[in-house]
C-alpha cells in the first residue's frame, strides 16, 4: 500500500491513493509533515488579489469592498482563490476555496478540496468575532470536516483614513510606544507615538485543509504606525500555540512590516514587469531572542540610525518570512472629504492591485501556514491604509 499525506486524506479528496493512515503510523506523519522545514527553493508566498474599495467611490451604491485573491500559492502545500466581501465596521463574508499539493508528489493538485467560508462580524465596539458569523474551514471532498476559528481580533480605534490626523493630534498628547530588536548583536530602538494595535484575544485558526495543520492559539498584539504607516510587534511578540502529534509547541514572531510609499516596477512570478505606487517590506522573524525590557532604551539623538538598523532586513538568514507585498492603487471617482488644509482629498483609494512576493527562510509548513491564515483574517486592516 503506498501512504500519502491528505487533507483529511488527500487520497480520497483527490482521488490519488486508496486508503487512509493507520492510527500509529498518521501520528508520526503528521508530526513530520507539519514540522518538516520548507526546502528553500519550494519556501515562498506569492500570488495577486484585487481590492475594490466601492465604500469609497462615488459610483458604487452598494458600499461593500470587494477583495478577489488570485493564485495565492502557499510553499508547496496549497493554493488559495476567490473573494472576501467587506462592508466596513460590520462584517466580511468569506468564500475562498483551496487547491492542495500532494506533499508527496507535487505535481499532483486536488482542485477545491476546501474552503474558507462564513462571516468575520464586527460588533459596535470594533471587535472581530469570527464563532459570531461560523467562519470555519469546511473540507468539501473526500472525509468531509469542519473546522472553525474562535476568540476575537480587537480591531484599531481608527479605520477610516480622514480620522488619521486627528489620530496623530491625539497621538503628541498621548503615551509614547518603544520598540526594540537585536540587531548584530546590540539592541536597537524605536519610539512610536500612541501606536494602535490589533489585539489577538485567544484567536483561535481553523486547522485544515491538510489534517497535519492543527487548530492553533493566537495572542499578542500587532500594533500600527500611523504616522509611518507601519506594522510592528511589541516585546511580548504574536505567539502562535499549537499541538502536533500530541507535542505542544508555541513560535513567537516577532518584527516589523514597513510600509514604503514609492512609485516604481516589479517583476512577477510570471516574469511581467508591473507598476507599483507602494509596498508593504516584511521583516518578520519566529522565535528570535527577545529582547529584555530593561535593555530598552530610544536615543532621541541617534533617532534615523536607530530606525534605519531596526527596519533594516539585510540579514534574512534567521527564521523569518521576508520581501515585499506590492500595491498599485487608483483614487477614480473616490470620496472627498475636507483635508486640514480646507481643500477636499480622497478618503483613500478605490482601488488596489496586490502582488505578493515573499520568501520563508528556515520556516515548517505549519509556521507559513499558521501566518497565512491569520493573514486572511486581517485583510481588512491590513489594507486599509
Amino acid at each position: 500500500m503506498t501512504i500519502r499525506f491528505a487533507p483529511a486524506t488527500f487520497a480520497c479528496a483527490a482521488g490519488l491513493c486508496a486508503a487512509s493512515l493507520l492510527a500509529s503510523g498518521a501520528a508520526l506523519a503528521q508530526q513530520s509533515q507539519a514540522l518538516k522545514e520548507i526546502p528553500a527553493d519550494k519556501a515562498k508566498l506569492t500570488g495577486a488579489m484585487t481590492v475594490d474599495y466601492n465604500s469609497r467611490s462615488m459610483r458604487s451604491t452598494s458600499g461593500t469592498d470587494l477583495y478577489e485573491i488570485s493564485d495565492l500559492s502557499v510553499a508547496d502545500l496549497m493554493i488559495l482563490k476567490g473573494s472576501v466581501q467587506r462592508t466596513p465596521g460590520k462584517s466580511l463574508v468569506y468564500s475562498v476555496k483551496f487547491d492542495v499539493i500532494n506533499p508527496s508528489n507535487p505535481s499532483q493538485v486536488a482542485r477545491e478540496v476546501a474552503i474558507l467560508r462564513g462571516d468575520l462580524q464586527i460588533d459596535a465596539n470594533g471587535r472581530y468575532i469570527p464563532d459570531a458569523g461560523r467562519l470555519r474551514i469546511d473540507v468539501v471532498k473526500g472525509n468531509q470536516t469542519s473546522s472553525p476559528f474562535g476568540g476575537s481580533i480587537q480591531g484599531r480605534n481608527v479605520t477610516r483614513w480622514w480620522e488619521v490626523a486627528e489620530q496623530l493630534r491625539r497621538a503628541q498628547k498621548e503615551a509614547d510606544k518603544i520598540y526594540s530588536r537585536m540587531v548584530d548583536g546590540k539592541v536597537v530602538s524605536i519610539q512610536v507615538k500612541n501606536p494602535d494595535p490589533l489585539r489577538f484575544e485567544r484567536t483561535q485558526l481553523a486547522a485544515g485543509p491538510f489534517s497535519f495543520l492543527p487548530d492553533v492559539r493566537v495572542s499578542g498584539n500587532l500594533d500600527y504606525d500611523y504616522e509611518l504607516g507601519n506594522w510592528l510587534t511589541d516585546a511580548n511578540g504574536v505567539t502562535f500555540a499549537y499541538t502536533v502529534a500530541d507535542k505542544s509547541f508555541t513560535d513567537r514572531v516577532s518584527g516589523s512590516i514597513r510600509f514604503v510609499e514609492e512609485n516604481g516596477n516589479f517583476t512577477d512570478k510570471a516574469g511581467k514587469k508591473k507598476p507599483y505606487t507602494g509596498y508593504y517590506e516584511y521583516n518578520l522573524r519566529w522565535n528570535e531572542q527577545a529582547v529584555n525590557t530593561d535593555q530598552s532604551f530610544f536615543d532621541a539623538n541617534a533617532a534615523q540610525a536607530q530606525s534605519d538598523a531596526f527596519f533594516s532586513s539585510a540579514d534574512q538568514s534567521k527564521p523569518g518570512l521576508y520581501g515585499r507585498v506590492f500595491y498599485n492603487d487608483s483614487e477614480d471617482a473616490c470620496k472627498r472629504v475636507k483635508g486640514d488644509n480646507g481643500r477636499d482629498k480622497c478618503v483613500g483609494p478605490t482601488r488596489s492591485e496586490v502582488t505578493w512576493d515573499l520568501k520563508a527562510e528556515k520556516l515548517t509548513y505549519a509556521q507559513l501556514a499558521n501566518w497565512v491564515k491569520l493573514e486572511m483574517l486581517i485583510l481588512g486592516p491590513l489594507t486599509d491604509e
